[in-house]
């Protein structure tokens, strides 16, 4: 199956994401997350199937300095803050056929690599607060 994954791409997890999906057989293409023209209209199909709370990514900077505190956004300006600051998209996000999903604990990537311990690839490894 062909599938598109946005990712950061020096993020050690999002390199095993990627190999993993390549192990099952999936023709890959990876974007970088950071070189996108995003726009809340491109956003929204990723997150549809996610509760709200878990639209961002807990490892941004500027969630952990506090600068920005998810709490208090709205479905509206959530997409504001994602679109100024792509550190704040939770990763990855898959396009598979027709469907959208985002994080590598998602319906859609749970099936792309079936039988798979994704466990260890859902962890932030951090060094000095920076997501590797």
């Amino acid at each position: 199956m062909k599938v598109e994954i946005y990712v950061k791409p020096e993020c050690k997890n999002n390199k095993k994401q990627i190999e993993m999906l390549k192990e099952k057989g999936h023709d890959v293409t990876v974007k970088n997350i950071f070189e996108q023209a995003w726009t809340a209209e491109k956003l929204i199909p990723f997150f549809q199937n996610l509760s709200f709370d878990k639209w961002h990514n807990p490892y941004a900077p500027r969630i952990k300095s506090g600068d920005v505190d998810p709490a208090s956004l709205t479905q509206e300006n959530i997409f504001e803050e994602m679109i100024s600051d792509n550190y704040l998209i939770r990763r990855p996000l898959l396009k598979a056929a027709d469907r959208y999903d985002c994080g590598f604990d998602s319906e859609l990537a749970q099936e792309l690599v079936e039988n798979s311990d994704v466990a260890e690839v859902l962890v932030c490894h951090q060094k000095n607060n920076v997501c590797e």
